[in-house]
């Protein structure tokens, strides 16, 4: 008895996320999703960036699994309680990194990007955008019947009178994001005195009227008629008819954008909906955010780095210009993928085959751009950058990037509302003080 309990005693209070992922028989990802749902807490190193775990705490909770089977989930903390947690730990302080939630609706991990457990590099070559928006809003990969009844629900949908007057009167020299904007007071207007809860009816609404937001002074003429969203898009976005072709890249553009987990937009649309706003209020808010230069500026700062180039401005000069103003070469480097964005190479992968069919002058510029900032910088270009650049070598017009971007996030926007509304909890978060100690008012 000694002995054991000298041995016991000699045990480290402290193990590592390796060694208490083994203890309880499970991943690293279910170990970090145990401490974001507040069943186990997590430590930090005074030196370093790993984190720790208390052995007491672990055999706590495997005796807990082990006793109460089936129950756990029932025994444990709720795991929708929006308290921050910062598992796993930025190397800089910084909130990248920081667990606030779970979602079923899309994943990052070790740098591989997924819809509903589906890789990002199969859905953009096998998958429709509507296919994507059907698969994120319910789940699962959708029969070809509900694919061709969305198509048809999309082709049938029309910009309401209130709509077009909304956008008449912010005019066609309004930013093609402040159009996309007002549409959905207009929406909402047409639909709150019903009371109805948000539906995936709204959400294909949305999809469908989004478009014909672009179509300046052609929002009643029948402009971006027609069955798929990326067709929509390209008869308002377009001076030419589309072909074939230009109409499926452009498909394959809106699968990359269409979710990335929760960014600022996304995280904007889920409190809101937390709220018990309709899903018009929820999109809107993902819509706003995006009118920020941090978080929706780079596609209008990469077009004006390539107007400065075209207009004679040497490459040096340009990329040092904005490194002084913004720290980074606009379309450059992601938190989330330090080894470099999956989706700027699927979409290289797109601007290459355009450049092939269009000419490769503006493809070669952003071929050099990519070569300077990677051996200046080290870091790879990001979603932004060949997002950008397949527009415009598309023949978008200048501001039409961020709004593509907006039209394809819009899918993720309303599955993220979906999922809030479907078991609600206000978004609540508290903030850590840091102002005065508490004085008198004399």
């Amino acid at each position: 008895m000694v002995a054991m309990a000298t041995r016991e005693a000699e045990r480290p209070r402290m193990i590592t996320a390796d060694e208490a992922a083994a203890q309880l028989g499970v991943k690293l990802g279910t170990l970090y999703a145990y401490v974001s749902r507040g069943w186990l807490r997590s430590y930090r190193r005074r030196i370093g960036r790993q984190a720790l775990y208390r052995r007491d705490d672990i055999d706590a909770l495997r005796d807990l699994a082990t006793a109460e089977g089936g129950r756990r989930g029932r025994s444990l903390p709720n795991a929708s309680s929006w308290v921050t947690v910062a598992q796993p730990p930025s190397s800089d302080g910084s909130a990248y990194g920081v667990i606030v939630a779970e979602s079923a609706v899309s994943s990052i991990i070790e740098g591989r990007l997924a819809y509903r457990g589906y890789p990002i590099e199969q859905l953009i070559a096998r998958a429709s955008f509507e296919e994507v928006c059907l698969l994120l809003w319910h789940g699962e990969r959708p029969q070809a019947g509900a694919v061709a009844a969305l198509r048809q629900a999309i082709a049938r949908t029309e910009a309401p009178v209130k709509v077009g007057a909304a956008l008449r009167a912010v005019g066609d020299d309004a930013s093609p994001l402040l159009r996309l904007e007002v549409v959905m007071p207009a929406l909402a207007s047409l639909e709150r005195h019903r009371g109805t809860r948000p539906t995936v009816e709204q959400g294909t609404r949305i999809m469908g009227v989004l478009p014909l937001a672009l179509a300046r002074g052609r929002e009643g003429d029948g402009a971006g008629r027609g069955a798929g969203i990326a067709a929509r898009l390209a008869r308002v976005g377009l001076h030419a008819p589309a072909a074939e072709w230009e109409i499926a890249t452009l498909d394959r553009i809106l699968v990359a954008c269409a979710e990335h987990e929760l960014n600022a937009s996304t995280f904007a649309a889920r409190v809101v909906a937390s709220t018990g706003a309709d899903l018009y209020a929820s999109v809107l808010a993902a819509l706003c955010s995006l009118s920020g230069p941090i978080h929706g500026g780079a596609c209008d700062r990469i077009e004006q780095m390539f107007g400065q180039i075209d207009a004679g401005m040497r490459l040096d000069e340009c990329l040092a210009a904005f490194n002084v103003k913004w720290r980074l070469p606009p379309g450059f480097g992601h938190a989330i993928y330090p080894a470099g964005d999956p989706r700027a190479v699927l979409l290289k992968k797109e601007a290459a085959e355009i450049a092939r069919r269009r000419g490769r002058r503006l493809f070669e510029t952003a071929l050099l751009i990519e070569e300077t900032v990677w051996r200046h910088e080290r870091l790879r270009p990001n979603l932004d950058f060949y997002l950008t650049v397949c527009a415009r070598m598309l023949g978008f017009a200048r501001g039409l990037p961020a709004a593509i971007f907006a039209v394809g996030r819009a899918a993720g926007w309303i599955a993220h509302s979906l999922e809030q509304y479907a078991d609600n909890r206000l978004i609540r978060p508290r903030m850590r003080y840091r102002g005065m100690p508490m004085r008198h008012w004399t």
